[in-house]
C-alpha cells in the first residue's frame, strides 16, 4: 500500500478533497478504501467482540459510524442483512458511504447524518475537525476542535426514531459517542422494551464527565428497564461503576437481564485477532 506524501495530504485537504484510496485485506477479502478508513494489520482492542456480535445479528445500528470502519466488518458478516449508519459529520458519513460503494456492500446499508440522544428534532453543537474521529457533544473530549474553535449544528434523533422510521428493530447496536452514551440509551425505550438487542458501547470518561458518573447513568438505565451490563475486558456483570472507575474508556455489553453472557465471547480477549472471533462463532 502506497501511503501519499505529506504534501499531497495536505493540498487534499486544502482543496477539501477526499482522501486517497487505497488497498486494504479485512478478514481475507481485499478492499478499496479511502485511506484513514483501515489500518492495514491493525486491530482495536474490541473489533474481535464486535465481529463476534455481528455474526449473531441480522439487523445493526451503527451509532457514531464515522468513516464506517466498523460497518466495513460488521456487512463482511454472513449473517448481517441490514446496517444503518448514523452520524452527524455529513463529511465522515459521505467518506462511509463511498467505502461500502466501492466495495459492493452498499445494497444492505442505509445513511442517516443526526446526532443520536434522547430527544429527536433539536439541534445541538458537535464539535469536530474534518472527519475525526473524535467528534463529541463535549468541547473538553474534542481536543482539536475545541482548539481550533471547530464545531458545527446538527440534528438530533433517537434510536426509538430510527426503530420507528425504518421498521427495524435492531439485533445489535454499536455506540461510540464520545460521552453521550446515556443519552444515545435514554432515546432507545421503545427499541429496548422488546427485549431482544444487544448494546455494544464504547463508555467513555472526559473532563465534564466522570466514568463513575457515567457508568452509574448507564446502570441506573439498565435497572430501569430490565437490562444487564458487562464489561469485557474482565467478563463481569456490572452492578456498581467500581470496577471500571479507573478507566478513561471501556467496552460493555448491555443485553436482557435474563440473557446469559454469550460463551461465544468468552474465549475472546482483549485486543484478540479477527480470526478467533471467527473461530468463537462457529
Amino acid at each position: 500500500m502506497r501511503i501519499p506524501h505529506i504534501a499531497d495530504r495536505l493540498l487534499r485537504r486544502l482543496l477539501e478533497l477526499p482522501p486517497p484510496h487505497v488497498h486494504v485485506s479485512l478478514l481475507n477479502r481485499a478492499l478499496k478504501v479511502h485511506l484513514g478508513s483501515l489500518t492495514p494489520g491493525k486491530v482495536d482492542y474490541d473489533d474481535a467482540w464486535l465481529l463476534a456480535c455481528a455474526l449473531h445479528a441480522r439487523d445493526v445500528f451503527d451509532i457514531g459510524a464515522n468513516v464506517g470502519t466498523s460497518s466495513l466488518m460488521i456487512l463482511l458478516s454472513p449473517s448481517v442483512q441490514n446496517v444503518l449508519l448514523v452520524d452527524p459529520n455529513p463529511d465522515a458519513l459521505a467518506i462511509a458511504a463511498a467505502n461500502l460503494v466501492h466495495n459492493g456492500l452498499v445494497d444492505n446499508a442505509r445513511f442517516v447524518c443526526a446526532f443520536v440522544s434522547d430527544k429527536a428534532d433539536e439541534q445541538i453543537a458537535f464539535w469536530t475537525v474534518g472527519t475525526g474521529r473524535a467528534g463529541s457533544m463535549y468541547s473538553s473530549h474534542a481536543d482539536s476542535a475545541r482548539r481550533q474553535n471547530s464545531s458545527m449544528t446538527v440534528q438530533t434523533t433517537t434510536v426509538d426514531a430510527l426503530y420507528e422510521r425504518y421498521g427495524i428493530i435492531p439485533d445489535l447496536v454499536k455506540i461510540d459517542v464520545e460521552g453521550a452514551e446515556r443519552l444515545v440509551l435514554a432515546g432507545a425505550a421503545a427499541c429496548a422494551a422488546h427485549h431482544k438487542t444487544r448494546f455494544f458501547i464504547e463508555v467513555h470518561s472526559n473532563p465534564d464527565l466522570t466514568m463513575t458518573q457515567n457508568a452509574q447513568h448507564l446502570l441506573d438505565w439498565c435497572a430501569a428497564h430490565g437490562y444487564s451490563a458487562w464489561f469485557l475486558k474482565e467478563k463481569i456483570r456490572l452492578t456498581s461503576p467500581e470496577p471500571v472507575a479507573h478507566r478513561g474508556r471501556c467496552h460493555w455489553l448491555i443485553q436482557p437481564a435474563s440473557w446469559e453472557f454469550p460463551d461465544w465471547l468468552l474465549p475472546l480477549e482483549e485486543s484478540a485477532p479477527l480470526e478467533k472471533a471467527l473461530a468463537s462463532a462457529s
